[in-house]
């Protein structure tokens, strides 16, 4: 289990960033905050990421499945 998260955790924190960069560049092209907008982002990342670094091959096993 614990290899698991130490495999996992470097792919999470990326999402995160992604998130957080992502909200801000929408945040400063559209000059507000929108919960929508911000969901959106939040679901192209998180539906986005996993096949990239598959694509990539630097996926953990675990998303190899």
């Amino acid at each position: 289990m614990a290899s698991t998260w130490r495999e996992l955790l470097p792919h999470y924190v990326a999402m995160f960033l992604f998130y957080v960069v992502g909200i801000a560049l929408v945040y400063g092209l559209t000059g507000g905050s929108n919960f929508w907008i911000s969901l959106g982002v939040a679901a192209v990342v998180a539906l986005g990421y996993p096949p990239v670094v598959r694509r990539a091959g630097i996926a953990p096993d675990s998303w190899s499945r």
